[in-house]
């Protein structure tokens, strides 16, 4: 996931953060939608293929590193 974003996104820190927070969104969907270990990486799968930016930009909780220590 991470080696995808960084194909398309310069800034290695940007790619990496975008694509953890698309994968936990997606992971956060799956579980919902699953009974079980299998299940849950089918959903995840599905999730992630389907995943939209009005999903990511509603979900994602992704905070500046600047922020955080500012004020961390």
């Amino acid at each position: 996931m991470i080696g995808a974003f960084a194909a398309v996104e310069p800034d290695y820190r940007q790619a990496a953060a975008g694509a953890l927070a698309c994968y936990g969104i997606a992971a956060e969907l799956a579980a919902k939608k699953s009974h079980g270990p299998a299940s849950f990486k089918a959903a995840l799968f599905d999730c992630l293929y389907n995943l939209d930016r009005p999903t990511v930009e509603k979900m994602q909780r992704i905070e500046s590193a600047k922020t955080i220590i500012n004020h961390g």
